[in-house]
């Protein structure tokens, strides 16, 4: 299922999906710190800090059980998705579960791109054999949580104070959808 899919968004613009490359990287890069200038969390763990590990963190990347994909809008990545096989499939309670983050720049949102990104992984997800998908969204990010709620993810529990910026402290809901 792992292949090229190409839409038009609601902005008119033809918006092309598919598996993320080595070359990438800076791009991938830049689209998740433009979600972290706006004060989001991003788990930088997961993506390498700079081009070099990033091009080798996809580079080694299991796609068995992982997916990494990107948006692009002509030539430009607008923004990406991960979905992680929890705890990286070393546990067998938890290998049935997957972990999605999506970022997509401000320009990009509200046209529906972050709707078939979070589609493709589901399907993706579903090929595999995941039994659900889980995801952890800061209450300061109203458009991601819709977004997970209208793609039938459910609210499972709040983190309280789950991070500070600054001063404010910002709750994390921890969404759920399990397939099948």
């Amino acid at each position: 299922m792992e292949g090229i899919r190409t839409f038009r968004a609601g902005n008119g613009e033809e918006i092309t999906i598919r598996p993320a490359m080595p070359d990438d990287s800076c791009e991938i890069i830049d689209t998740i710190r433009s979600r972290a200038m706006e004060r989001s969390y991003v788990l930088m763990e997961h993506y390498g800090k700079d081009t070099a590990s990033e091009r080798a963190y996809i580079s080694g990347l299991d796609r068995q059980k992982n997916l990494l994909i990107v948006a692009e809008a002509g030539a430009e990545v607008i923004g990406c998705l991960g979905a992680l096989q929890s705890d990286a499939g070393q546990r067998e309670q938890t290998a049935h579960i997957v972990h999605v983050g999506l970022h997509l720049k401000e320009a990009y949102r509200g046209f529906g791109i972050g709707s078939q990104m979070l589609g493709y992984a589901l399907e993706w997800a579903q090929e595999k054999g995941f039994e659900k998908l889980e995801s952890s969204i800061f209450t300061t990010n109203k458009r991601s949580l819709d977004l997970f709620i209208k793609a039938g993810f459910k609210e499972e529990g709040v983190r309280r104070r789950s991070i500070r910026v600054g001063k404010e402290y910002i709750d994390e809901v921890l969404m759920g959808k399990v397939l099948g």
